[in-house]
């Protein structure tokens, strides 16, 4: 048992000082990104936004899409019925921009592939013959101004993939499950970088229509449920790649139940197994170690403090040593919480008052938030299903899905 924690503390003890390096040279990346001025390229754009159900501020959410300093673009909101209770705020948000050409599609309900590319599909039929680039965002992300310019800046290079930006959680009250959200989701927005492995994102994703048919992404689309990976596949099998623009770290906002933060989280490693095996791979070698290593230690900790015999027989690692190990792993993943912090605050300077308020979080909760990922992979081991705005999905395959109705 001592050489297997042995083994555990090295692993993690290496992966947490290669993760405070990464932080800095992540720095740097941001650094040259942020300092330079994206051109104004603003060819003919369509912007795709499925919806379904209220989002939190929804009407918010739209206006925000809609009130973009770009020259020329639509606005396609689509939704699966007529009866669609997003619809009331929506038509709302587009009366305010009267001058805004946006147009409303009812795509009708498929049990091919999941319910938003369904939406997808349909609304790219009604596409304006003029649009260059194509643009999808989802209904729950607020993005500033200069989004959709800065988000297309990047295909200005012909040999450009696709574009792609983030999503980052801002807690509306600061409970302790929202809180944990944003932590979770912010490591996973870091993942992205100055590299070739970077995956798009469908709440704020660009390509140009060109690009679009010739990696042939409805075909990828036809018969999946992520949007996302599954165009990521199609640029990438095309010999493309996804470029990552950090200043389209778009905000999210509103809070969680610890319920719905569960059933989010494994959703989003469930798809990650199914479409992208490969980094579901690498995060469950990430993660198991620095959970079995955290916890063991801090239950020989608590046996100690106890009294009561622990499993390390190791004489030099008890005690002050061994809270020492600790919290030289705590050090280095609050340093990894710390430079997400400050990059957000410098992306989404407006967000500052909310930023300052949660700031303990992104240094403390770096252990939860892994323990969250854990027990994600681990469900994730035993299922491949997952409910999605309640509409049950068998992801069989990255080809085959089977839509399971309860409504």
């Amino acid at each position: 048992m001592d050489l297997v924690f042995l083994f555990l503390a090295g692993v993690v003890l290496l992966k947490g000082l290669l993760g405070a390096l990464h932080s800095l040279s992540y720095t740097r990346y941001l650094d040259r990104q942020l300092s330079q001025t994206p051109p104004d390229w603003m060819p003919p754009a369509s912007v795709i936004v499925p919806c379904k159900g209220t989002d939190f501020e929804l009407q918010e959410n739209m206006e925000a899409i809609l009130d973009q300093e770009f020259e020329d673009f639509e606005v396609i909101v689509v939704t699966a019925t007529e009866s669609d209770p997003s619809l009331v705020a929506l038509r709302q948000a587009a009366r305010k921009f009267p001058g805004r050409r946006v147009e409303f599609v009812v795509s009708g309900l498929s049990n091919q592939c999941g319910e938003k590319v369904h939406n997808l599909l349909r609304a790219l039929e009604r596409v304006d013959p003029a649009s260059q680039v194509l643009v999808f965002a989802d209904s729950d992300v607020r993005p500033h101004r200069h989004w959709l310019r800065d988000l297309l800046a990047p295909l200005r290079d012909p040999e450009a993939g696709a574009s792609t930006g983030y999503r980052w959680f801002f807690p509306r009250r600061g409970n302790l499950a929202s809180l944990l959200r944003a932590t979770w989701n912010s490591s996973i927005a870091t993942l992205l970088g100055e590299h070739p492995h970077n995956f798009a994102w469908g709440g704020s994703m660009a390509i140009r229509r060109s690009t679009f048919a010739a990696v042939d992404v409805p075909a990828y689309w036809k018969r999946s449920v992520s949007d996302d990976y599954s165009l990521t596949e199609a640029v990438n099998a095309a010999g493309l790649r996804v470029h990552f623009q950090p200043r389209c770290l778009v905000a999210s906002h509103g809070d969680c139940t610890w319920r719905e933060l569960l059933e989010w989280s494994t959703r989003q490693i469930v798809i990650t197994k199914v479409y992208s095996r490969g980094r579901w791979r690498l995060a469950l070698l990430s993660e198991w170690p620095f959970v079995l290593f955290w916890w063991w230690t801090v239950g020989e900790l608590l046996a100690s403090a106890l009294g009561v015999g622990g499993s390390i027989q190791i004489d030099w690692l008890q005690g002050a040593p061994l809270l020492f190990l600790l919290v030289l792993v705590w050090f280095f993943g609050a340093v990894r919480g710390l430079f997400r912090w400050r990059m957000i605050r410098r992306i989404r300077s407006e967000q500052q008052e909310v930023l300052k308020r949660d700031f303990w979080g992104y240094l403390l909760l770096g252990p939860l938030a892994a323990t969250l990922t854990a027990c994600n992979l681990a469900i994730s081991l035993f299922t491949s299903t997952i409910v999605w705005r309640r509409v049950r999905y068998e992801l069989v395959s990255r080809r085959e899905v089977r839509v399971v109705r309860d409504e």
